[in-house]
Protein backbone atom coordinates (compact mmCIF):
# COMPACT_ATOMS: atom_id res chain seq x y z
CA UNK A 1 0.00 0.00 0.00
CA UNK A 2 2.81 2.37 0.79
CA UNK A 3 4.16 2.00 -2.93
CA UNK A 4 0.70 2.78 -4.36
CA UNK A 5 0.98 5.93 -2.11
CA UNK A 6 4.04 7.10 -3.23
CA UNK A 7 3.03 6.44 -7.07
CA UNK A 8 -0.34 8.56 -6.68
CA UNK A 9 1.66 11.12 -5.02
CA UNK A 10 4.01 11.75 -8.09
CA UNK A 11 4.73 14.80 -9.83
CA UNK A 12 2.35 15.13 -13.41
CA UNK A 13 5.85 15.15 -15.14
CA UNK A 14 6.81 11.84 -13.64
CA UNK A 15 4.34 10.15 -15.17
CA UNK A 16 4.35 11.67 -18.61
CA UNK A 17 8.76 10.35 -18.45
CA UNK A 18 7.34 6.81 -17.54
CA UNK A 19 5.06 8.05 -21.27
CA UNK A 20 8.07 8.66 -23.32
CA UNK A 21 9.92 5.16 -22.18
CA UNK A 22 7.45 3.37 -22.66
CA UNK A 23 6.88 4.33 -26.35
CA UNK A 24 11.04 4.81 -27.11
CA UNK A 25 12.64 1.55 -29.23
CA UNK A 26 15.18 -0.55 -27.31
CA UNK A 27 18.79 0.60 -27.30
CA UNK A 28 20.99 -1.62 -30.15
CA UNK A 29 23.96 -2.40 -28.42
CA UNK A 30 25.34 -4.72 -31.08
CA UNK A 31 25.87 -1.86 -33.47
CA UNK A 32 29.18 -3.32 -35.64
CA UNK A 33 32.26 -1.78 -34.27
CA UNK A 34 34.38 0.52 -37.03
CA UNK A 35 37.59 -1.50 -36.53
CA UNK A 36 39.70 1.83 -38.17
CA UNK A 37 41.19 4.41 -36.78
CA UNK A 38 40.72 8.39 -37.52
CA UNK A 39 43.46 9.63 -40.60
CA UNK A 40 47.09 9.86 -39.67
CA UNK A 41 47.36 13.60 -40.00
CA UNK A 42 47.62 16.39 -37.54
CA UNK A 43 47.57 20.23 -37.85
CA UNK A 44 49.33 23.31 -35.79
CA UNK A 45 49.90 27.01 -36.32
CA UNK A 46 53.75 28.21 -35.87
CA UNK A 47 52.98 31.91 -36.21
CA UNK A 48 51.36 32.21 -39.72
CA UNK A 49 52.96 28.93 -41.17
CA UNK A 50 50.77 26.13 -40.82
CA UNK A 51 52.76 22.73 -39.80
CA UNK A 52 50.69 19.09 -40.52
CA UNK A 53 52.34 15.88 -39.11
CA UNK A 54 51.49 12.96 -42.08
CA UNK A 55 51.80 9.63 -40.72
CA UNK A 56 54.04 7.21 -42.99
CA UNK A 57 53.84 4.23 -40.62
CA UNK A 58 53.06 2.84 -37.23
CA UNK A 59 55.48 -0.24 -36.92
CA UNK A 60 53.85 -3.40 -34.89
CA UNK A 61 57.22 -4.79 -33.64
CA UNK A 62 56.67 -7.07 -31.16
CA UNK A 63 60.09 -6.32 -29.57
CA UNK A 64 60.97 -2.56 -30.55
CA UNK A 65 63.39 -1.60 -28.03
CA UNK A 66 65.37 -4.37 -28.56
CA UNK A 67 65.61 -3.90 -32.30
CA UNK A 68 66.57 0.17 -32.16
CA UNK A 69 68.73 -0.61 -28.80
CA UNK A 70 70.51 -3.61 -29.51
CA UNK A 71 73.61 -1.98 -27.22
CA UNK A 72 71.73 -2.43 -24.06
CA UNK A 73 71.44 -4.91 -22.11
CA UNK A 74 68.34 -6.91 -21.30
CA UNK A 75 67.79 -6.33 -17.59
CA UNK A 76 68.23 -2.49 -19.08
CA UNK A 77 65.64 -3.00 -21.71
CA UNK A 78 63.00 -4.84 -19.23
CA UNK A 79 63.76 -1.69 -16.91
CA UNK A 80 63.18 0.96 -19.43
CA UNK A 81 59.75 -1.17 -20.46
CA UNK A 82 58.79 -1.11 -16.74
CA UNK A 83 59.21 2.52 -15.92
CA UNK A 84 58.22 4.41 -19.34
CA UNK A 85 55.45 1.98 -20.04
CA UNK A 86 56.48 1.99 -23.51
CA UNK A 87 53.85 0.38 -25.82
CA UNK A 88 55.87 -2.78 -27.09
CA UNK A 89 53.42 -3.34 -30.46
CA UNK A 90 53.79 0.68 -31.18
CA UNK A 91 56.89 2.08 -30.11
CA UNK A 92 58.16 3.94 -33.38
CA UNK A 93 56.55 5.60 -35.78
CA UNK A 94 57.92 7.39 -38.77
CA UNK A 95 56.37 10.74 -39.80
CA UNK A 96 56.83 13.57 -42.64
CA UNK A 97 55.95 16.87 -41.97
CA UNK A 98 54.48 19.58 -44.18
CA UNK A 99 54.22 23.05 -43.80
CA UNK A 100 52.74 25.96 -45.63
CA UNK A 101 54.27 29.49 -45.70
CA UNK A 102 51.35 30.70 -47.62
CA UNK A 103 53.26 30.94 -50.63
CA UNK A 104 55.43 27.73 -50.78
CA UNK A 105 54.42 24.32 -49.87
CA UNK A 106 57.27 22.52 -47.97
CA UNK A 107 57.72 18.67 -47.30
CA UNK A 108 60.27 17.76 -44.59
CA UNK A 109 61.35 14.10 -45.48
CA UNK A 110 59.12 11.60 -48.05
CA UNK A 111 58.51 8.67 -46.05
CA UNK A 112 59.57 5.22 -46.48
CA UNK A 113 57.11 3.70 -49.32
CA UNK A 114 58.34 0.17 -50.01
CA UNK A 115 61.10 0.74 -47.48
CA UNK A 116 59.10 -2.12 -45.30
CA UNK A 117 55.53 -3.66 -44.48
CA UNK A 118 53.23 -0.65 -43.64
CA UNK A 119 55.17 2.09 -45.29
CA UNK A 120 53.32 4.43 -47.78
CA UNK A 121 50.61 6.07 -45.33
CA UNK A 122 52.19 9.43 -46.51
CA UNK A 123 50.28 9.51 -49.47
CA UNK A 124 46.81 8.87 -48.38
CA UNK A 125 47.25 11.25 -44.69
CA UNK A 126 48.30 13.95 -47.42
CA UNK A 127 45.20 13.66 -49.04
CA UNK A 128 42.93 13.43 -46.18
CA UNK A 129 44.60 16.82 -44.40
CA UNK A 130 43.42 18.04 -48.04
CA UNK A 131 46.75 18.43 -50.32
CA UNK A 132 47.93 16.36 -53.65
CA UNK A 133 51.74 15.46 -54.33
CA UNK A 134 51.60 17.96 -56.86
CA UNK A 135 50.76 21.05 -54.87
CA UNK A 136 54.21 20.25 -52.80
CA UNK A 137 57.24 22.70 -54.17
CA UNK A 138 60.19 21.61 -52.08
CA UNK A 139 60.87 18.63 -49.96
CA UNK A 140 63.82 18.74 -47.49
CA UNK A 141 65.71 15.40 -46.65
CA UNK A 142 66.98 15.61 -42.94
CA UNK A 143 68.91 12.05 -44.39
CA UNK A 144 68.68 9.64 -46.12
CA UNK A 145 67.90 6.59 -44.75
CA UNK A 146 64.98 4.92 -46.87
CA UNK A 147 62.32 5.37 -44.19
CA UNK A 148 62.96 8.73 -45.13
CA UNK A 149 63.55 9.14 -48.94
CA UNK A 150 61.80 5.98 -50.43
CA UNK A 151 58.44 8.22 -50.71
CA UNK A 152 60.23 10.46 -53.24
CA UNK A 153 59.84 7.97 -56.48
CA UNK A 154 57.86 4.88 -57.59
CA UNK A 155 60.22 3.29 -59.87
CA UNK A 156 61.50 5.69 -62.52
CA UNK A 157 58.62 8.05 -60.96
CA UNK A 158 59.04 11.18 -59.05
CA UNK A 159 55.54 10.45 -56.77
CA UNK A 160 56.05 14.51 -56.26
CA UNK A 161 56.18 15.90 -59.88
CA UNK A 162 56.93 19.46 -59.28
CA UNK A 163 58.86 19.83 -56.21
CA UNK A 164 62.64 20.27 -55.65
CA UNK A 165 64.37 18.16 -53.47
CA UNK A 166 67.68 19.44 -50.85
CA UNK A 167 69.76 18.08 -48.69
CA UNK A 168 72.84 18.58 -47.32
CA UNK A 169 75.84 18.02 -49.79
CA UNK A 170 77.29 15.16 -47.27
CA UNK A 171 74.68 13.61 -47.30
CA UNK A 172 74.28 11.41 -50.76
CA UNK A 173 77.93 10.93 -51.86
CA UNK A 174 78.72 8.51 -48.49
CA UNK A 175 75.08 6.48 -50.39
CA UNK A 176 76.81 6.98 -54.01
CA UNK A 177 80.09 5.31 -52.25
CA UNK A 178 78.29 2.67 -50.97
CA UNK A 179 76.41 1.78 -54.11
CA UNK A 180 79.36 1.45 -56.47
CA UNK A 181 80.87 -0.86 -53.90
CA UNK A 182 77.41 -3.11 -54.38
CA UNK A 183 75.49 -1.91 -51.24
CA UNK A 184 71.95 -3.00 -51.93
CA UNK A 185 70.45 -0.34 -49.67
CA UNK A 186 72.64 2.24 -50.86
CA UNK A 187 71.90 1.40 -54.24
CA UNK A 188 68.37 1.58 -52.99
CA UNK A 189 68.40 4.73 -52.06
CA UNK A 190 70.65 6.06 -54.91
CA UNK A 191 67.70 5.03 -57.75
CA UNK A 192 65.32 6.96 -55.17
CA UNK A 193 66.89 10.42 -55.72
CA UNK A 194 68.03 9.33 -59.55
CA UNK A 195 64.87 11.03 -61.45
CA UNK A 196 65.00 13.89 -59.82
CA UNK A 197 68.66 14.39 -60.17
CA UNK A 198 67.94 13.91 -64.11
CA UNK A 199 65.44 16.45 -63.97
CA UNK A 200 67.94 18.76 -62.36
CA UNK A 201 65.21 18.91 -59.53
CA UNK A 202 67.95 18.32 -56.69
CA UNK A 203 69.45 20.90 -54.82
CA UNK A 204 72.45 19.86 -52.15
CA UNK A 205 72.92 22.83 -50.06
CA UNK A 206 76.51 23.06 -47.66
CA UNK A 207 76.10 23.05 -43.64
CA UNK A 208 74.24 25.74 -41.77
CA UNK A 209 72.13 27.28 -44.49
CA UNK A 210 69.15 29.57 -44.65
CA UNK A 211 66.42 29.10 -47.25
CA UNK A 212 64.19 31.61 -46.16
CA UNK A 213 63.41 34.17 -43.44
CA UNK A 214 61.06 30.98 -42.52
CA UNK A 215 63.21 28.10 -42.77
CA UNK A 216 66.89 27.27 -42.28
CA UNK A 217 68.81 24.27 -42.23
CA UNK A 218 71.36 23.62 -39.31
CA UNK A 219 74.17 20.76 -39.76
CA UNK A 220 73.94 17.69 -36.83
CA UNK A 221 76.32 15.14 -38.36
CA UNK A 222 76.08 12.08 -36.53
CA UNK A 223 73.29 9.96 -37.13
CA UNK A 224 74.73 10.07 -41.29
CA UNK A 225 77.62 11.68 -42.48
CA UNK A 226 74.85 14.89 -43.97
CA UNK A 227 72.07 14.62 -40.99
CA UNK A 228 70.30 17.83 -40.58
CA UNK A 229 67.77 19.29 -38.63
CA UNK A 230 65.37 22.29 -40.27
CA UNK A 231 64.29 25.62 -38.00
CA UNK A 232 61.03 27.27 -39.15
CA UNK A 233 60.30 30.25 -37.44
CA UNK A 234 57.28 32.72 -37.36
CA UNK A 235 56.01 36.00 -35.43
CA UNK A 236 58.86 34.87 -32.48
CA UNK A 237 57.74 30.75 -32.92
CA UNK A 238 60.16 28.17 -33.48
CA UNK A 239 59.69 24.56 -34.49
CA UNK A 240 62.58 22.39 -34.62
CA UNK A 241 62.61 19.42 -36.97
CA UNK A 242 65.01 16.54 -35.38
CA UNK A 243 64.98 13.67 -37.92
CA UNK A 244 66.49 10.80 -36.99
CA UNK A 245 68.67 12.47 -33.69
CA UNK A 246 65.87 10.85 -31.35
CA UNK A 247 64.37 7.08 -32.54
CA UNK A 248 62.30 6.73 -29.47
CA UNK A 249 61.13 9.71 -27.04
CA UNK A 250 60.89 6.76 -23.90
CA UNK A 251 64.01 5.63 -24.42
CA UNK A 252 66.36 8.12 -25.34
CA UNK A 253 65.22 11.25 -23.51
CA UNK A 254 66.15 8.88 -20.34
CA UNK A 255 68.55 7.41 -21.98
CA UNK A 256 70.80 9.96 -24.21
CA UNK A 257 73.31 7.30 -24.58
CA UNK A 258 71.37 4.51 -26.21
CA UNK A 259 72.65 4.77 -29.63
CA UNK A 260 70.33 3.19 -32.25
CA UNK A 261 71.29 1.04 -35.35
CA UNK A 262 72.53 2.43 -38.81
CA UNK A 263 74.52 5.57 -36.76
CA UNK A 264 77.45 6.96 -38.37
CA UNK A 265 79.30 8.13 -35.12
CA UNK A 266 77.84 6.88 -32.07
CA UNK A 267 80.13 9.09 -30.00
CA UNK A 268 78.90 12.37 -31.94
CA UNK A 269 75.49 11.13 -31.36
CA UNK A 270 75.56 10.88 -27.85
CA UNK A 271 77.22 14.13 -27.78
CA UNK A 272 74.88 15.72 -29.05
CA UNK A 273 72.01 14.72 -28.23
CA UNK A 274 73.28 15.95 -24.59
CA UNK A 275 73.89 18.65 -25.81
CA UNK A 276 70.69 19.44 -27.89
CA UNK A 277 68.29 18.19 -25.20
CA UNK A 278 69.75 20.72 -22.76
CA UNK A 279 68.93 23.56 -25.26
CA UNK A 280 65.74 22.43 -26.05
CA UNK A 281 64.84 21.95 -22.11
CA UNK A 282 65.65 26.05 -21.67
CA UNK A 283 63.85 27.24 -24.64
CA UNK A 284 60.02 27.02 -25.03
CA UNK A 285 60.39 26.08 -28.58
CA UNK A 286 58.18 22.81 -30.39
CA UNK A 287 60.03 20.19 -31.68
CA UNK A 288 59.39 17.39 -34.24
CA UNK A 289 60.88 14.54 -34.37
CA UNK A 290 59.95 11.79 -37.03
CA UNK A 291 60.21 9.20 -35.10
CA UNK A 292 58.58 9.93 -31.98
CA UNK A 293 54.92 9.11 -31.07
CA UNK A 294 52.70 10.84 -33.31
CA UNK A 295 52.25 13.05 -34.10
CA UNK A 296 55.67 13.85 -32.94
CA UNK A 297 55.28 17.20 -31.45
CA UNK A 298 56.33 18.72 -28.13
CA UNK A 299 58.47 20.02 -25.83
CA UNK A 300 61.41 19.06 -23.87
CA UNK A 301 61.52 19.57 -20.25
CA UNK A 302 64.25 18.52 -17.73
CA UNK A 303 64.08 16.26 -14.96
CA UNK A 304 67.05 16.34 -13.32
CA UNK A 305 69.38 13.85 -14.85
CA UNK A 306 67.62 13.32 -17.80
CA UNK A 307 64.22 14.65 -19.70
CA UNK A 308 60.65 14.27 -19.97
CA UNK A 309 58.94 14.88 -23.28
CA UNK A 310 55.95 16.98 -22.94
CA UNK A 311 53.73 15.90 -26.29
CA UNK A 312 51.42 18.97 -27.63
CA UNK A 313 47.70 19.01 -26.99
CA UNK A 314 44.81 18.84 -29.41
CA UNK A 315 44.06 21.99 -29.83
CA UNK A 316 41.02 23.48 -32.51
CA UNK A 317 42.45 26.16 -35.04
CA UNK A 318 40.67 29.19 -36.11
CA UNK A 319 40.05 29.60 -39.48
CA UNK A 320 41.70 33.19 -40.99
CA UNK A 321 40.59 36.26 -40.95
CA UNK A 322 40.39 38.14 -43.96
CA UNK A 323 39.48 41.52 -43.98
CA UNK A 324 37.61 43.64 -46.08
Amino acid sequence: MQHLRDLLNWPRWAYLMLAIAAILPAAHAAAPMARSQAPGFYRLMVGDLEVTALLDANDPWPEAIDELFPSLTVEHKASLRRRTQAQPSNDFSTIAFLVNTGKKLILIDAGGRGSAAGYGQLFDNLKAAGYAPEQVDDIYITHMHPDHVFGLADGKQRSFPNAVVHADAHELPQWQAAAAKGNKTAQAIVAKLAPYISAQRYQAFDGDTRFSPELKAVARYGHTEGHSFYVIESRGQRMHFWGDFVVNDKVQFELPEAVPPGEKDAAQGIALRNREFAAAARSDELIAGAHLAFPGIGRLRSLGLNYIWVPVDYAAIAPATTTP
